[in-house]
């Protein structure tokens, strides 16, 4: 597990060259522990982009607002943005309605592309609300994130969020251990995207432990290959999710 920005960096370039378009950021501290210091994370994006161009997604998840808006102030080009509170193991993940207007505000205002995080059906509904009041603008992408236990990970829960998710919307399905490759699967087979790296499963086959993210990245543009499926390269992603584009 990367632990230092150098290594999160090189995980983050290895997946590209496996095939990833985009890299989803989260960074520790010197101690090991997660942190939301911007300057970690400019580290990290800064060292990323020497040599990858890798679209770089930072995470804005956690339990403080003030805190985890921190990593807004180094302007990447995706961040999270989770539509609602739920429970993560034993921590409480709080979102509250004025919360989400201030960061997905600030996320407009400052050009970083939210991933639309959908933990639960109400998170679809929060998301349409901020839509409507033009603070998410498609084509949005949202990720139906299974990895939280929030739902259980099922194609009939999978297809239920997608009818529900605004028409002209792109998407991605996150599942957590062994559910990770089979909902990535699916989420291909049903018209979306796909996610997967050592934050969602750390075996890339039963028993077998990944060696790194590229290596779990390089299982699944196998199967997609097999699928007859393209990978989109970063400069393609950019396109599809009109990021770069002027408002």
């Amino acid at each position: 597990m990367p632990y230092a920005p150098e290594e999160i960096a090189d995980s983050a370039v290895e997946a590209a060259e496996a095939g990833a378009a985009i890299a989803h950021i989260h960074v520790r501290d010197e101690e090991g522990h997660p942190t939301y210091e911007s300057k970690i994370y400019a580290a990290v994006v800064e060292l990323i982009k020497e040599r990858s161009d890798i679209i770089i997604n930072c995470t804005t998840g956690g339990p403080v607002y003030e805190e985890r808006r921190k990593v807004l102030g180094i302007d990447p080009e995706m961040a999270t943005l989770n539509c609602g509170s739920t429970n993560l193991g034993d921590q409480l993940m709080i979102n509250s309605n004025p919360e989400l207007e201030k960061m997905s505000r600030e996320m407009l205002e400052r050009g970083i592309k939210p991933e639309v995080m959908i933990h639960s059906q109400g998170f679809v509904h929060n998301a349409k609300l901020l839509m409507l009041k033009g603070l998410i603008r498609q084509p949005a992408f949202f990720n139906l994130f299974f990895a939280s236990k929030a739902m259980d990970a099922s194609a009939r829960n999978l297809l239920y969020l997608v009818e529900s998710l605004p028409a002209g919307s792109l998407w991605t399905a996150t599942g957590r251990g062994q559910d990770a490759f089979p909902l990535a699967v699916l989420s291909m087979l049903c018209g979306g995207h796909a996610r997967i790296g050592l934050e969602d499963c750390v075996h890339v086959s039963e028993g077998r432990l990944a060696r790194s993210n590229a290596e779990l990245v390089g299982k699944l543009v196998r199967i997609a290959s097999e699928l007859d499926l393209d990978v989109a390269s970063p400069r393609e992603a950019r396109a599809m999710l009109g990021i770069g584009e002027s408002s």
